[in-house]
């Protein structure tokens, strides 16, 4: 696992345990999964979710319980994960996981849990109570990018990053000056938007798109 906080925070864990599987069983019970977070009251699965916690020490790991089988990849499917994640991650912070990855079994998904306690414990630690939120700046109407606009939307990359915790800056696209995550308090995003709005308006020559929140998937990394 690779957490990633602007240069804040890099940690290498080694393996993970995803390594590809032999082919399966029909018998075989998969664990699909959906991410970490710490442990909370109850057992089992959660009030009113679809959605089993399989415990190690402090830590949860969200699953749901099925054939040991890759799911499809198509965009209903993949959409159908990041609904539960978010779903998820409105209720507790977690470490979100990327769509498609599926444990074979229960001791092979406890046994990720041990082999990779430390890294997720500190990846919990570092998004506690936080929300990601995207920015994308373009230039406004027919306006073309010049240099001057360039040097705007890095100056406003900067002021928003005074009013978070960590942020990712995505690679240049077309037309776009701007493109970033930024990990939020929770209970601070509607001032970090308004914060945004206000840079917005003071200048000219620029459009935003500010979405969110949503779960922190560009601040951690689950990778083989």
């Amino acid at each position: 696992m690779r957490l990633r906080g602007a240069g804040e925070l890099e940690d290498e864990a080694g393996d993970t345990g995803l390594q590809p599987q032999p082919q399966p069983r029909p018998s075989e019970t998969g664990f699909y999964f959906y991410g970490v977070g710490r442990t909370r009251g109850g057992k089992g699965r959660g009030e009113g979710e679809d959605v089993l916690r399989v415990r190690y020490r402090d830590l949860e790991a969200l699953v749901r319980p099925g054939p040991f089988r890759l799911p499809g990849m198509d965009v209903a499917h993949v959409q159908a994960h990041q609904r539960t994640v978010e779903s998820l991650v409105r209720r507790a912070t977690i470490v979100p996981a990327p769509y498609g990855v599926v444990f074979r079994g229960r001791r092979a998904l406890v046994r990720f849990l041990e082999d990779q306690y430390l890294a997720l414990d500190e990846g919990l630690a570092f998004l506690e109570g936080h929300w990601e939120m995207r920015v994308h700046a373009v230039p406004q109407g027919t306006e073309e990018v010049s240099p001057e606009l360039e040097e705007l939307a890095v100056q406003i990359y900067a002021e928003l990053r005074r009013a978070a915790r960590a942020a990712i800056p995505f690679p240049r696209e077309v037309n776009r000056l701007l493109s970033a995550a930024f990990l939020v308090e929770r209970g601070s995003w509607i001032e970090f938007v308004n914060r945004a709005d206000d840079l917005v308006a003071a200048q000219a020559g620029l459009s935003f798109d500010i979405t969110g929140p949503w779960a922190p998937y560009d601040f951690v990394r689950m990778s083989a």
